[in-house]
């Protein structure tokens, strides 16, 4: 199933792996997923979609969606018609005003992409609008999902910066405490995996809101 994937992949298992990007951008991170999965001896499909036909021209004339499924559409409408289970979907996507537009955290939204097995979704932080768009996003995935949980990214100041939401349907907490599961959870990934910053250091910065 979905919830053993990352343990699958770290055992150096043949496990297939399914990514679903909405918001394709420069494709840095479609191409890091697919690197990164495959350098662990794992299967890797990513999937960008993005609304901007000018951006899915310059990446097939400039090779930026080797390895990849790039699709030009509209995301909601893909999320919508879509029926297949992806192991992470990660929501990349932003107005000309640099904003989360409505749709992307709208009820509707959240429970057409539930079914997945996790979300991450990346916010812009910093102003009164954006905090505001970032306070309505979480609440409305704590209507959808069992957990969810946001940190702060690398870099965030409180005039500007990055929020990242990751939310899940499955109840994976075992401490007593909400927070030190994070944090045991964060040491065991800094080891495991070699990440070269501070995991526990970044969950003590959380955003959580009551």
């Amino acid at each position: 199933g979905h919830r053993d994937s990352a343990e699958e992949v770290e055992e150096g298992h043949s496990k297939y792996l399914s990514f679903l990007h909405l918001g394709f951008g420069g494709g840095s991170l479609p191409r890091y997923m697919n690197h990164s999965v495959r350098a662990r001896g794992a299967n890797c499909r990513n999937v960008a979609v993005e609304i901007d036909t000018g951006v899915v021209k310059a990446a097939e004339e400039y090779n930026l969606d080797d390895g990849m499924e790039l699709v030009a559409g509209d995301a909601l409408a893909y999320c919508r018609s879509s029926e297949e289970v992806f192991d992470a979907i990660f929501v990349d996507v932003f107005d000309e005003r640099n904003l989360t537009p409505a749709g992307f955290y709208s009820g509707s939204f959240l429970e057409s992409v539930s079914k997945h097995a996790m979300v991450i979704h990346n916010l812009h932080t910093g102003g009164n609008v954006r905090s505001q768009i970032l306070y309505h996003t979480i609440y409305s995935y704590r209507r959808v999902f069992q957990t969810v949980f946001v940190v702060a990214a690398w870099g965030s100041r409180h005039t500007g910066g990055n929020a990242i939401v990751l939310a899940m349907n499955k109840r994976r907490l075992d401490a007593t405490s909400e927070a030190l599961s994070w944090r045991e959870a964060g040491k065991n990934a800094q080891a495991r995996w070699n990440v070269d910053f501070d995991i526990p250091f970044r969950t003590s910065n959380r955003l959580w809101l009551s």
